[in-house]
């Protein structure tokens, strides 16, 4: 033993050293090693021998040699090594009891290790090649030499002689064989070192060297040393040898040097034939079998000398073994002869390389008829490694040569059937017939195996056999035979040996082998179902093992099928089931059991694994359900309980085998419902956890519980009622004793629940049952928290049934709680029961108040019996994260009011929680959580107070701030409030006198928390920055270490800073790590170091985003802490780059915060995009954040450093005033208000607060910063973006205390009067707008509460007196005009209006910049007292595109000027903004005498075909006042000139295009014409018409659809085509494939995102259907407004991120009475829902998302209230009437549509006014909002309205120049009255609250009122239109 670990020391060491860098000293490892071997002159043959250490010190120096890397450590190692192995064979090992340990014998391990390194020294380096070459050289002579000497010698075996010497010729005979061994397995395993001519003169002097006299001489050595005598010592170790190489199964002897010699042999072959990809572990034939190639390249010649060569030694050896043969057969060991057939099989295989190497150099007949020999004598086919290199062989044989190929395909079937081989033996020939066949036509595929399966049918049945086959079950085949097939109905007989046919059944279950491999092997699915047909129909024709095996193996078939045959044979396997069940056949049902089992085990693809899974799952679900055949012995019951039972293993093996993919393929539907079933229908048949057969198959069933989903119907949205009461399975067997039974099982299982037993019906009790069994079982495989999911099933929450389920739910806990607490499971023990109380943590979170109660009473129970589980990181944190996540959900509803997100996930614990859309559960939620997490807590604190504590350090260390609001995270404080308590049983704390103040160990706690951050914070350094930190500690000089570290900082945060400048992509982790260095270096220095202060204030500026400035100020602030010196340092570098940033205008001042009017930009005809609003909103918040930090950090730095340094002072002095400079132009971003008056605000503070200032010198600040407030005034007012009420808030009360300072400093001691009067006006001025403001946005926070406006703010009275007019307007104007113009929106006042355009009239000059000035100067006509004015309109900024329209009107008398200025405006838009606005440049052409209205259309037109397009199809549609074209429109002439003259403007190109458009669309409508004749046809007529019709339409380049501009038309669906339903008009709708542009956001984000150079340019294309309605007869300009009016609301709700939701399709009028719509896509009309079986709105809600708990539902009704909100205010200001619910869309996601708007503005059908309400609001429609005027979504829904409303106000005037432009169209809808009534609907006279009120008003009266319903009782009796 102790020589053994010697020798594994020594192994280790040598490889240790040659693998460690390369050393030349002495001393060296390898040296010492080398002084343990005897120096080279004792090598040699006359030395004593060589001792036990000696050889261990050489072998480890062999095995090192692979590892040699360096040439100066292999060189000497191969000096060394060569010193021994060209003497090996004579060198005598001195005894030593170790020697026996090295295996199989010391001198062949000796030899093959030395030969072995050499080997790989010379592989490695080619540098010792030529030495290796010469040492193997000079053994192989020497070798040679010596055998020749030693065969000569005479051994006699004379029993006289006492012994033999221990270095005697006997000794020397074996000792030189064993050592030739060793050396040839070496030199075989390492061939490749010589080339191929080097190998065959290698092998030609080894085939040399052993002369038959050598081989005489060595059996004659060891045929004495076998019979040695007992006195003979020196021979007893050579026959203990003997016997222990005979042991292994390698007899010594002659035959054992030819098996090594042939090794070199074979793998020499080898090397001619293998392909580079070849594993050193697979065998030459299975190589050559798999990747065989024909078109090898040809090899030189040398390669063809060696195949030669090797060709000529296989046959000697080949004669030479044939002569030996007879001898070996008669008087050889089993063992000699299994080494006569390896050396067979090496000959073969050498041979077969030659032939697949060269044909021409090696015959393949000769092996041919070798194969043929081996495979017909039974005594070597007998021997497995040479019939299977034997059939092997003639696989590849059969790929090198195609004839052979046939012949082989006919001879092997009956060398199968014929020879009796072994089971592995045949399964190899099966593969070599595979094989085979797979090169043969698929005809000889097919006729091997009806030859084959013939054999079985050709044999006597025996007697149990006599029945039909089952495949013919009275239904004629299950397996289909494909027909293919049918004539191939015999093929040739193949007669059975005379011994076989007595005992067939081998032979028989080797062909099923053949077959089912050939059939695996063909990999066609047409063969594998014949051989499975083939095989199903041999069941029964023979005996009882070939069944067994046809069954078994079908099923390795089965599986590669189709999965029709695939089910039939799962269905044969039933049925032999049944059966076998019936007769008590115990072996069929144990093959068909294995049959299962090795489907469940193999099954791999998804089709089938759904197949197979379907067919259990059905099989089990099937049984006991209709009555089956009645069997005398067996009861139904018992039968189906027996046959379920025979299902539950494959079902369990294939669940547990294919668990990943369970998971991962979400289970259809129809799975999950099956599996629910088989659980039912399990108990049903009385498995439980008590019965016989419950305890019987209770592992599989615990596998099925675990892999199982609840047993309810989790989303089941389409049954309002109970899957209890519904599903049949549940139903089965009832009876009133089954009843019984069945309660009396449920008691026995949860005793509490004996009073609840009572009242429950059969389906209930087995429900209840069987949730049990699953939930118990699953527990205790370790999932407890499923049983949860049953309280979603609203059956199961309340009554009987629901205690009896809160019961199993605590069942389930507490069997996984027996297992943690036995402490016997490792899967059970705490860190696995934390995380299944994470998930029931978030179950305590839970949507359904139900689940929370019994999520809540399971944590009780853990961390009452395992309180240690909450000491467990998974717990303690998911609990944390849970009180953070329910607190930002409530936030929630104040950051983003009418967005609520229904799915919260933490980073950190891997929880999701679902939450509902109620606010006020939500809170209760919270709160409920709170309470129970703070006992919990504070229950596991007294038990272990310093881990819980530790914990919660390491959570407060570990917390990203991301998710957290404003620094505010509920967990973390939490965490904090718990690590500061006194546990109840620390005695001496406890002891203290509170003397009424709290006192806590929070010091201790964040001490500690400190002390860990530090710790960490040295962990993180690398090591080369190591200097960075624990330089207080160092030994050297501290200033050269600071120093050094100052300079090695610099240069980081240079190329930091080089970096971020330079716009590459620097991480924010990066950035944090560098500069958190800097900061502890700047907290340590003594002296100034203003470069590092430079960049660490200079680089968070330069990346400039929230992060980057958070992190600047927390270390800015911990510098000037810790560093009070360093403070006025930083402070000028923060101003220093804080002025950049104004003047390179970045954050707050960047262009890119402007804040668009909606008619100024390109209106959409889409559905609201709220995800781009929300982008954009966060583009907003990000471009601000950064000053809006910096802000709050210089007001709180200045408040806090006031009256310590006047140096301080003078720098904020500095900064203000640059600030305050750089707003003196205002900003119209409403989400930069808050940011904007923060601003403000510090320059009061500093005003106020300033010592180093003079009095004028404040004035004039003072001065300033009046002007940079009333600034913000001189832009529209605004309302807000988004629905952040938190940023409202915080605005209302930022302008509170702007007020506050405002009035402090009234106070203030005046300079000169004039001066002080000037700042006091703008004061006043500025204080009444700002109380303007706050009042707008209290009426914005509080839209339904007037009693809440004072709350917030001052909020003074919304009024301007007029005495104060005058003066405001003189203040304003000197000021700034644009705020004087402003103020006309802010208050509604008749005198204000005079001023104000006084003051324009007066001084048009000051205002040009200002296109609202100009409305102010023109109003609706032109004035008669504007004259000289006019000359300025040269100048004057253009206006907004739709009034720049409304001036070529007749009221303003085409005045020159007025007309060049309204077109210079027009001209100023791009095409894209002008293209909403066709319909009315269409119309002003009634009134363009002077031509510039044609002019600016056929300019335009030459910019773009689309736009010309649009405007010839209005014009076509505008030329005619009647549907029918009889009736001219006045302006048609003008019209025909303008088109012609468009016309003819166009180039050919364009001409070719216009051509081709209105030819294909012409085309299209044209199919209305046709429909005429069929008109009083019946629908499906009409509808064949269509297709006639669009199949003759052929789609030219580049054509679209009128309504659709956008897209190109790229097909037609051709069957799309469908009538709809009109009285005497032939509408019709299609379908149209259309290609898209994809719509480009315009963030900055998507410009800097741009595709990287070298990368391709992805496509911005989609393709998409898109049906469209045609109408020919039917005027549908009126849709065309109305859907223009809706577009633009949609674009005024978008400017202010409002969150409500319209869709303004698109609708073109193309011709008099013609037109296309878009049709609404996944949409229903509220008429169908009617006509279908819903009949009211709420329950199509709940029938189509869910209860009303659930998440698609609440989803559905909040898009149902931002739809209903918007079109509620839309249809009140444009009067839609007709609102029946055929008008009423309900799209996918719940949002309401309006459509078809014949009846708005002043017209109702028919002229009656049944529609008295303001809009449509339905009982129905209110049921659906939550069914009270009180519930949250109704709320919602008149906050949205009021808000809608009210941003609309603004927009009253540009909405009402669409309709007035349009007024002498002569559409139906107008009257005089009409504009004037529309812009009363906007009561601009009264205040925003009042408007808020109207509104709400109106809500109330549509609520209450009666008239809607009367309408659609008139429609339904009118239009049968169901409401």
């Amino acid at each position: 033993m102790a020589r053994t670990i010697r020798g594994n020391a020594l192994e280790k060491l040598a490889r240790l050293s040659a693998q460690s860098p390369t050393t030349t000293s002495p001393n060296n490892d390898f040296e010492r090693l080398y002084k343990r071997c005897s120096s080279t002159s004792e090598t040699t043959t006359g030395a004593s021998g060589v001792k036990i250490t000696e050889l261990e010190a050489i072998l480890a120096l062999c095995k090192a040699a692979p590892y040699v890397e360096s040439i100066d450590v292999a060189a000497p190692l191969l000096d060394r090594l060569a010193t021994y192995l060209p003497s090996i064979y004579v060198q005598v090992l001195l005894p030593s009891p170790s020697l026996r340990e090295i295996e199989p014998s010391p001198y062949e391990v000796l030899s093959y290790n030395l030969t072995s390194a050499i080997l790989q020294l010379g592989a490695r380096h080619d540098q010792l090649r030529s030495n290796v070459t010469n040492t193997l050289a000079s053994y192989v002579q020497g070798w040679t030499a010596t055998a020749a000497e030693l065969s000569a010698v005479q051994l006699d075996d004379a029993d006289e002689r006492f012994d033999f010497a221990a270095d005697g010729e006997l000794s020397q005979v074996i000792i030189h064989s064993l050592s030739l061994l060793g050396f040839l397995d070496a030199a075989a395993e390492h061939a490749r070192f010589w080339n191929a001519y080097e190998r065959l003169q290698f092998v030609q002097e080894v085939k040399a060297a052993l002369s038959e006299q050598f081989f005489l001489a060595f059996e004659t050595a060891l045929s004495i040393a076998r019979n040695a005598r007992s006195h003979q010592h020196r021979l007893r170790e050579w026959k203990r040898y003997t016997k222990h190489y005979a042991a292994i199964g390698r007899p010594l002897g002659a035959m054992i040097l030819h098996d090594s010699f042939l090794k070199v042999v074979v793998t020499s072959a080898s090397l001619l034939v293998e392909t580079p990809s070849r594993n050193t572990l697979e065998s030459i034939l299975d190589h050559l079998r798999a990747s065989y190639n024909k078109n090898r390249a040809a090899g030189d010649k040398s390669e063809d000398a060696l195949a030669e060569g090797l060709t000529g030694i296989a046959v000697d050896e080949m004669n030479g073994l044939e002569n030996d043969v007879d001898y070996l057969q008669r008087v050889g060991s089993a063992w000699q002869q299994r080494q006569a057939s390896s050396v067979k099989a090496k000959i073969i295989t050498t041979y077969l390389c030659c032939t697949v190497y060269d044909e021409d150099i090696a015959d393949d007949d000769v092996l041919l008829t070798w194969l043929d020999a081996v495979l017909n004598d039974p005594t070597q086919s007998a021997d497995h490694d040479l019939a299977s290199t034997a059939l092997k062989s003639m696989a590849i044989l059969a790929k090198v040569s195609p004839s052979t190929a046939s012949t082989l395909g006919r001879s092997l079937p009956r060398l199968i059937v014929q020879a009796n081989f072994d089971h592995r033996t045949s399964s190899v020939a099966a593969d070599s017939l595979a094989a085979v066949l797979s090169l043969l036509p698929q005809d000889a595929v097919i006729t091997t195996l009806y030859s084959l399966g013939n054999v079985i049918s050709a044999g006597p049945t025996t007697a149990g056999a006599t029945s039909a086959s089952p495949s013919l079950n009275g239904t004629g085949n299950i397996l289909r035979t494909p027909g293919i097939y049918a004539h191939q109905s015999n093929g040739s007989t193949i007669s059975l040996t005379p011994s076989d046919v007595e005992e067939p059944h081998h032979v028989h279950t080797t062909i099923v082998d053949t077959v089912v491999s050939v059939a695996s092997k063909c990999k066609d699915e047409k063969i594998t179902a014949l051989a499975l047909s083939m095989l199903v129909q041999k069941i029964g024709r023979a005996s009882k093992v070939v069944d067994v095996k046809i069954i078994t193996d079908a099923a390795l078939l089965g599986i590669h099928t189709p999965p029709a045959e695939f089910r039939s044979l799962l269905k044969l396997y039933s049925t032999l089931c049944h059966d076998a069940l019936v007769k008590d056949d115990v072996v069929t049902l144990d093959a068909v059991m294995n049959a299962r089992l090795n489907i469940s085990k193999v099954v791999s693809e998804d089709e089938a694994f759904e197949v197979y899974l379907t067919h259990l799952l059905d099989t089990i679900v099937s049984k006991g359900d209709a009555q089956e055949t009645s069997h005398k012995h067996l009861r139904d019951t018992e039968l189906a309980s027996q046959e379920i039972a025979q299902m539950l293993k494959p079902l369990a093996t294939l669940l547990a085998r294919n668990a990943q993919r369970a998971d991962s393929i979400e289970l259809d539907e129809t799975i999950v419902n099956l599996q629910r079933d088989a659980w039912f229908n399990i108990v049903v048949h009385g498995f439980d956890t008590n019965s016989d057969l419950g305890r019987q198959y209770i592992e599989e069933l615990r596998t099925l519980a675990r892999f199982s989903k609840p047993l309810i119907a989790e989303e089941r949205p389409m049954l309002s009622e109970s899957d209890i009461e519904l599903n049949t399975v549940l139903r089965r067997g009832k009876s009133p004793e089954h009843t019984a039974e069945q309660k009396r099982r449920l008691v026995k299982l949860l005793p509490s629940c004996e009073a609840d037993t009572k009242p429950l019906t059969y389906p209930e009790a087995v429900f209840l049952n069987t949730a049990y069994l699953v939930e118990e079982l699953r527990a205790s495989t370790g999932d407890c928290t499923k049983a949860l999911a049953y309280f979603l099933d609203p059956k199961l929450r309340t009554g009987a049934v629901g205690n009896c389920m809160s019961a199993i739910t605590l069942v389930a806990v507490r069997t996984y709680l027996a297992k943690t607490l036995s402490g016997h499971h490792h899967t059970f023990s705490t860190p696995y029961l934390a995380q299944q109380l994470a998930q029931i943590f978030a179950a305590c979170c839970h949507r359904i108040a139900r689940v929370q109660q019994a999520a809540a009473a399971c944590a009780d129970i853990i961390i009452r019996e395992v309180p240690s589980t909450l000491c467990q990181k998974s717990a303690l944190f998911a609990l944390l994260e849970l009180l953070s996540i329910m607190w930002y959900s409530c936030l929630e509803g104040e950051t983003d009011e009418y967005t609520w997100e229904s799915t919260f996930t933490s980073k950190k614990s891997d929880i999701t929680v679902e939450l509902s859309d109620d606010y006020l559960f939500r809170r209760a939620t919270l709160e409920t959580l709170h309470k129970r997490a703070t006992s919990w807590v504070k229950g596991v604190i007294e038990a272990a107070p310093l881990d819980i504590k530790g914990l919660l350090q390491t959570y407060l260390s570990e917390f990203d701030d991301e998710t957290s609001y404003g620094h505010v995270s509920l967990g973390r404080s939490f965490a904090l409030e718990m690590g500061s308590v006194i546990p109840a049983n620390d005695q001496r704390l406890g002891a203290i006198e509170r003397q009424g103040i709290n006192i806590n160990t929070a010091s201790d706690f964040i001490a500690q928390y400190t002390t860990r951050q530090e710790y960490k914070f040295l962990e993180g350094s690398n090591d080369q920055q190591e200097e960075w930190l624990n330089g207080g500690n160092s030994t050297g000089p501290v200033p050269t270490y600071l120093s050094r570290s100052i300079q090695d900082a610099t240069k980081l945060l240079v190329d930091l800073e080089q970096r971020t400048l330079h716009h590459k992509h620097v991480t924010i982790a990066e950035i944090r790590d560098i500069l958190r260095r800097a900061a502890a270096l700047l907290c340590r220095v003594k002296r100034d170091q203003s470069p590092v202060v430079h960049h660490l204030v200079g680089i968070p500026f330069a990346v400039f985003s929230k992060q980057s400035i958070k992190l600047g100020i927390s270390l800015w602030m911990s510098v000037i802490k810790e560093n009070p010196r360093m403070e006025s340092s930083v402070l000028v570098a923060i101003a220093e780059n804080f002025e950049g940033t104004v003047r390179k205008r970045r954050g707050l001042f960047s262009p890119s915060l402007r804040h668009p009017d909606p008619f100024y930009g390109k209106q959409e005809f889409a559905a609201t995009d709220k995800e781009a609003l929300a982008k954009h909103q966060q583009h907003i918040y990000n471009l601000i954040a950064p000053h809006f930090r910096l802000v709050q950090f210089l007001s709180s730095h200045f408040s806090a450093s006031r009256l310590s340094k006047s140096d301080f002072e003078r720098v904020y002095v500095r900064l203000i005033h640059i600030t305050l400079d750089a707003m003196s132009a205002g900003c119209s971003q409403p989400l930069a208000r808050e940011a904007y008056f923060h601003v403000i605000l510090l320059a009061l503070r500093i005003v106020r607060h300033s010592t180093t200032l003079s009095s004028t010198a404040k004035w004039r600040l003072m001065d300033r910063l009046l002007t940079a407030a009333l600034a913000w005034f001189a832009h529209a007012p605004q309302w807000s973006f988004g629905g952040n009420r938190l940023q409202i808030k915080a605005e209302t009360q930022v302008l509170s205390d702007v007020q506050v300072h405002l009035e402090a400093l009234g106070r203030m001691a005046t300079v000169a009067e004039s001066a002080s009067r000037q700042v006091k006006a703008k004061q006043d001025l500025l204080s009444l707008l700002i109380s303007s403001e706050q009042t707008r946005l209290n009426v914005w926070l509080f839209p339904l509460d007037n009693g809440k406006k004072h709350h917030f703010g001052g909020g003074a009275r919304n009024g301007l007196p007029d005495a104060a007019i005058l003066a405001h307007v003189k203040t304003a104007w000197a000021e700034n005009p644009a705020i004087a113009v402003q103020l006309l929106k802010r208050f509604q006042s008749p005198r204000l209006q005079s001023e104000v355009r006084f003051q324009v009239l007066n001084f048009p000059h000051k205002v040009l910049n200002e296109p609202d000035a100009l409305e102010v100067m023109l109003s609706n006509q032109l004035p008669g007292d504007v004259s000289f004015q006019l000359k300025y309109l040269l100048y004057w900024a253009p206006l907004n595109p739709i009034t720049a329209v409304t001036l070529f009107m007749p009221a303003y008398g085409n005045h020159p000027f007025i007309i060049q200025y309204a077109m210079r405006a027009l001209e100023s838009h791009s095409v894209d903004v002008m293209f909403f606005y066709v319909y009315q440049i269409v119309q002003t052409l009634r009134y363009d005498v002077l031509g510039y209205v044609e002019r600016y259309i056929i300019e335009t037109a030459k910019f773009s075909q689309l736009f010309a397009h649009q405007i010839i199809w209005n014009m076509k549609a505008n030329a005619y006042k009647d549907e029918a074209s009889e009736v001219p429109d006045p302006v048609k002439p003008t019209l025909d000139k303008v088109m012609t003259s468009l016309e003819s403007s166009f180039s050919k190109e364009d001409h070719e295009f216009y051509e081709r458009e209105f030819a294909f669309f012409n085309e299209v409508t044209g199919i209305s014409g046709t429909l005429r004749s069929v008109l009083h046809e019946p629908k499906e007529v009409k509808k064949q018409k269509i297709a006639e019709e669009l199949r003759k339409i052929e789609v030219e380049v580049g054509v679209y659809l009128p309504s659709n501009p956008d897209g190109q038309v790229i097909g037609i669906d051709r069957n799309s085509g469908k009538p709809l339903q009109s009285h005497a008009k032939t509408p019709f709708m299609a379908t149209f494939r259309i290609r898209k542009n994809k719509p480009d956001t315009g963030l900055i984000e998507d410009i800097e995102d741009e595709p990287r150079s070298g990368l391709p340019a992805t496509t911005n294309t989609y393709e998409t259907w898109l049906s469209a309605i045609f109408k020919v007869g039917d005027d549908c300009r009126q849709d065309v407004l109305a859907l223009q009016m809706i577009a633009a609301f949609r674009g005024i709700f978008n400017t202010i991120g409002l969150d409500v939701w319209v869709f303004p399709y698109r609708v073109t009028a193309t011709a008099p009475g013609c037109g296309v719509i878009d049709v609404l896509p996944n949409s229903i009309s509220r008429d169908m829902l009617g006509r279908e079986a819903v009949n009211r709105l709420d329950d199509y809600f709940v029938s189509r998302y869910g209860n009303e708990d659930s998440i698609r539902f609440q989803e559905a009704r909040s898009n149902f209230v931002k739809s209903m909100a918007a079109y509620s205010v839309i249809s009140f200001l444009l009067q839609f009437k007709d609102r029946h619910n055929g008008n009423i869309m309900i799209d996918d996601g719940g949002h309401i549509i309006h459509i078809d708007f014949g009846f708005c503005f002043d017209i109702a059908p028919g002229g009656i006014k049944f529609e008295r309400a303001p809009f449509k609001l339905t009982a129905e429609m209110i049921a659906v909002m939550g069914g009270s005027t009180t519930s949250q979504p109704y709320r919602w829904f008149e906050e949205l309205t009021i808000k809608a409303f009210l941003a609309s106000r603004q927009h009253c005037d540009h909405l009402c120049h669409i309709v007035e432009l349009m007024l002498d169209s002569g559409l139906p809808c107008f009257k005089p009255e009409t504009i004037k009534n529309f812009r009363d609907r906007f009561v601009l006279d009264r205040t925003e609250r009042e408007a808020a009120d109207y509104m709400r008003g109106l809500i109330q009266k549509s609520a209450s009122s009666y008239s809607t319903g009367t309408y659609d009782r008139f429609q339904l009796i009118t239009n049968g239109i169901p409401y």
